[in-house]
């Protein structure tokens, strides 16, 4: 990959890390927001814990499986053979000048590639926003027991889903070169 591709790749790939960071920074704002909240007194603890008992099961049960979602997804999609696979097949609109401009550049590669940016931004984008949903889960699990662990339970299993899927720029070099190797052995997966 050429410094000139590479650049205007990484360009527009910086579009996947300030949404990462805009959905990190929710994340914590609302385990922040908890914090103070408990540390106020605002939500005292219930005494009564039969009613919050049968919610925080299934509070528990449905962030299990939004983990499995998250893992699931990674191990399914976001690879760089089925991502490139994908690209080929599916039918991504390109939008946008500078996309546009990219792909009458530097021809099918960059096309396969801008594909492969496009379709990660939105794997990604659903794993993001069900790390989110699990800490507004752990939320309203803690507005209503008030108990502040629970917030920050799922908080940091929401921060660890969003740490394992930090939008790397190596997974794009990985299907450029699964790109080049296929063009040099002459077949297309």
């Amino acid at each position: 990959m050429d410094d000139k591709f590479r650049q205007k790749l990484r360009n527009l790939y910086r579009v996947n890390r300030v949404l990462w960071f805009a959905v990190f920074l929710g994340v914590v704002i609302l385990i922040a927001v908890g914090y103070v909240m408990h540390k106020l007194g605002t939500i005292a603890p219930s005494s009564a814990q039969h009613p919050q008992d049968s919610v925080s099961t299934v509070f528990l049960i449905i962030a299990l499986v939004l983990l499995y979602i998250v893992f699931h997804m990674k191990r399914t999609y976001l690879t760089p053979k089925k991502l490139i696979w994908r690209a080929r097949r599916k039918k991504v609109e390109l939008a946008g000048p500078d996309v546009v401009d990219f792909v009458a550049e530097f021809g099918e590669k960059a096309d396969v590639l801008i594909k492969t940016l496009m379709l990660l931004r939105r794997y990604y984008m659903v794993i993001w926003s069900i790390a989110n949903l699990i800490t507004l889960l752990g939320f309203v699990e803690f507005v209503v027991s008030g108990q502040f662990r629970v917030l920050a339970t799922y908080g940091i299993v929401s921060l660890y889903s969003l740490l394992i899927n930090f939008p790397s720029f190596k997974l794009i070099e990985r299907c450029y070169n699964l790109l080049e190797t296929e063009d040099l052995s002459g077949n297309k997966s």
